[in-house]
């Protein structure tokens, strides 16, 4: 079954987009998030903490590992992860390599997923949407290479990520990342729930718990699982 189907696409993307507090377009202003102007105001020690994980690039899981039915949006093994949370559920051995961070993002509720997204070099994800419109998707640059080379296009508009910079956009629409430079590109990945008026808002969450008993997420759960296993045995 996919994923869409699973999360009630086709029943409430549409009110989601119509209903929503913020408008229905391709890019936001992301200061309407209390937690952008906090990692903004703290970009230094958050952007460490991301260096700190970054040196263990080679180590980090691979996005086709744990998400294997995606498997055609990365071009390569370039797209690793290093996981804080998602859907919700708190990834704790992970969240002690980042403090700083950890205790921004936990003072937001809405904030649902949130991890390191690290773009080999000349590597790129071929475009695709997100199978659930109830959230809205925020991007910290923190490693960005090159000059205006590691670049983000929604439905063909590009933003190119800067340090410290960050951007505010709906995934549902078509996108892409292209990083064409020799390095990697480290981001601050988060998905945020969408602001909705009622009852709209209360469907959003209800999608979200259900969401967690679907084999997508329990599947994804464990093989994050298996990799901390290897993660954390080399770390000893």
């Amino acid at each position: 079954m996919q994923v869409k189907k699973l999360l009630g696409e086709r029943v409430f993307r549409k009110a989601f987009h119509k209903y929503s507090l913020l408008g229905d377009k391709k890019f936001f202003d992301p200061f309407v998030f209390p937690v952008a102007k906090e990692l903004k105001d703290n970009f230094e020690e958050v952007q460490k903490e991301i260096k700190d994980i970054l040196k263990s690039y080679d180590n980090l899981v691979v996005f086709q590992d744990v998400s294997p039915n995606q498997a055609y949006i990365p071009k390569d093994d370039g797209w690793r992860m290093f996981f804080f949370k998602a859907m919700g559920i708190r990834f704790k051995r992970n969240e002690r390599f980042a403090p700083k961070i950890t205790e921004i993002l936990s003072k937001y509720k809405d904030i649902q997923s949130a991890y390191i997204s690290v773009l080999g070099p000349k590597s790129y994800l071929n475009p695709h949407k997100g199978p659930w419109s109830g959230i809205l998707r925020m991007h910290l640059g923190a490693v960005v290479p090159g000059n205006n080379e590691c670049t983000l296009l929604v439905e063909q508009e590009p933003y190119h990520w800067k340090e410290g910079e960050l951007v505010l956009f709906d995934d549902t629409f078509d996108h892409m990342a292209i990083n064409n430079t020799d390095k990697p590109r480290a981001i601050l990945f988060l998905d945020i729930m969408r602001p909705l008026s009622q009852p709209w808002k209360f469907f959003n969450w209800m999608c979200r718990w259900i969401s967690l008993f679907t084999p997508y997420i329990i599947s994804a759960y464990f093989k994050h699982k298996k990799w901390e296993e290897r993660f954390y045995s080399k770390c000893k």
